[in-house]
């Protein structure tokens, strides 16, 4: 019991001494500071992972204009080169009219490559392919329910 109060006494001791106190106040100040500084951190944490949504959906935003301009790109090409295959056509026509079958036969084939190129410019428009998966789901629909009334 007596070195229980020894133990006691350095203890009050040390608690008194003004070297202590003033390194607890100093670890007490530092705890704060550092209390402060995590939360700071964490508000630019918030704040980058704010922008990087921000910065995601603007990114969304610019391939969707992307792919609207594009889809306007191919449809200024399929109107171009219609234009020119009919032009072929009433040359080759005119030219045929004229007597002048080698030329003629020069510009019907040059109209020709035109509505081939035409062809794969229509097919890769985006209301094209649309129209083609409802096509593709309407006759699947339509084998299904032929499927369920052949099973009756």
């Amino acid at each position: 019991m007596s070195s229980d109060l020894g133990n006691m006494l350095r203890i009050l001791q040390v608690l008194r001494d003004e070297g202590f106190v003033d390194a607890l106040t100093d670890v007490e100040r530092l705890v704060a500071d550092v209390d402060e500084r995590l939360e700071h951190v964490e508000q630019v944490e918030n704040d980058a992972e704010r922008a990087v949504r921000d910065a995601e959906a603007a990114l969304d935003a610019v391939d969707d204009r992307l792919e609207q301009f594009d889809e306007m790109i191919s449809l200024l090409e399929a109107k171009i080169e219609a234009a020119f295959s009919i032009g072929f056509f009433f040359f080759a026509i005119d030219r045929w009219t004229a007597d002048d079958p080698l030329l003629a036969a020069g510009l019907l084939f040059m109209g020709l490559l035109g509505v081939s190129s035409l062809a794969v410019t229509v097919r890769r428009l985006p209301q094209v392919r649309r129209l083609r998966s409802v096509g593709r789901y309407a006759t699947n629909r339509l084998d299904s329910t032929d499927e369920e009334d052949d099973d009756e």
